[in-house]
């Protein structure tokens, strides 16, 4: 196996960290081999899966109790059932993708036969590449990321522009193969699956899938922007360890102008991050965009506190570079890194913000 902490020695150090000891809870007691990840516990959970879309729901509001209560006792004294919770959220995920309401645009898109009118991604999953990766957070690395093709925004600067434009094809890969690779990086080392791309929200029916499959005790990093619906929060619960979210902006205005978002973009931040915090662990990423320190950084930072609490986990990043149609845009701001002046002032407002668990620069 590969020594991955020769590389990175604060990734070993980070599990020994007690302020994320007592923020990761979950998450650290899986890779500590006390715990099971969520998707593991689903599998433990009897269900039915007759029925229609609101029977279905139904069953999932029953099932999702049962799970709880599951997660609170030592779930290593059960056995995986069938049919499971994990193949109900399956199911319904792949009723949903026929009229598709997995993000806040709810496009109707009937994805068993044409692609996503936003996103435009059809039914089976188109993957860019996947492999162990050392670049993320220390408690997350080595991590293994899946890059999905696809996104529900349009980012001027999206530096991974190529997958979620679908520059490239990508490769289709079936659930049963995707699993075992995810099972292959468990026993190379991988912390976590870390499902991005993109964005992972398309290709939630895929991803419950493919969970469904994978036999190792691998937790969840479900590594997002955040624009997913009311139905693709609920099929989280109980899957997604921890719940990343990019909260980009502090406004609607900002987030419609540079990401196409749509327009109560505070609105879905909102809920969404506040479910998260309460079914997982969540991670927040903040990219500091140059120029948009007052109307976005401030809000986000005061935003986070009084919607998931000081103690969420935070990486505010400094890694912004005009990529994508930044360079030739229409926002003079966004054609420059940031200066020393707004890092230095952005380090100025995370101190004042009174967060207690972040990552700067």
């Amino acid at each position: 196996m590969v020594n991955w902490f020769a590389i990175r020695p604060d990734c070993r150090k980070a599990l020994k960290d007690p302020v994320l000891r007592s923020y990761y809870k979950h998450y650290f007691s899986i890779l500590e081999g006390k715990g099971l990840p969520y998707h593991m516990i689903a599998r433990m959970v009897q269900v039915e899966l007759r029925g229609d879309l609101d029977t279905l729901w139904e069953e999932h509001g029953r099932a999702l109790g049962e799970f709880w209560d599951l997660v609170e006792r030592n779930p290593r004294e059960f056995k995986p059932v069938e049919p499971n919770f994990l193949q109900l959220k399956a199911e319904i995920a792949e009723r949903i993708l026929r009229g598709c309401r997995f993000c806040e645009w709810r496009c109707g898109t009937d994805r068993t036969r044409e692609p996503g009118r936003v996103c435009r991604a059809g039914k089976d999953i188109a993957v860019s590449t996947a492999f162990i990766h050392l670049g993320e957070e220390p408690e997350i690395s080595p991590s293994y990321t899946v890059f999905t093709l696809g996104c529900n925004l349009a980012c001027i600067h999206c530096q991974n522009w190529e997958i979620s434009t679908w520059a490239e094809k990508g490769l289709i890969i079936s659930p049963s193969a995707l699993a075992k690779s995810i099972d292959r990086a468990w026993g190379m080392g991988a912390r976590n699956a870390n499902l991005v791309g993109g964005e992972p929200t398309i290709w939630l029916h895929a991803w419950l899938r493919t969970f469904s499959v994978v036999r190792e005790p691998i937790p969840v990093f479900w590594n997002s922007n955040g624009i997913y619906s009311r139905e693709a929060m609920r099929l989280l619960e109980g899957f997604a360890d921890i719940i990343k979210i990019d909260f980009k902006y502090g406004n609607d205005r900002c987030a419609m102008r540079i990401s196409r978002a749509p327009r109560n973009y505070m609105e879905i931040m909102e809920r969404n991050l506040k479910h998260a915090r309460r079914v997982s662990e969540p991670l927040i990423r903040v990219l500091v965009l140059p120029g948009h320190l007052e109307c976005c950084l401030r809000n986000i930072l005061k935003s986070i506190v009084d919607w998931t609490g000081r103690d969420t986990r935070v990486n505010v990043m400094f890694q912004y570079y005009p990529a994508h149609r930044a360079p030739e845009g229409p926002y003079p701001e966004l054609k420059r890194r940031l200066s020393w002046e707004e890092m230095e002032e952005a380090r100025k407002m995370v101190l004042e913000s009174g967060l207690q668990n972040v990552l700067i620069g």
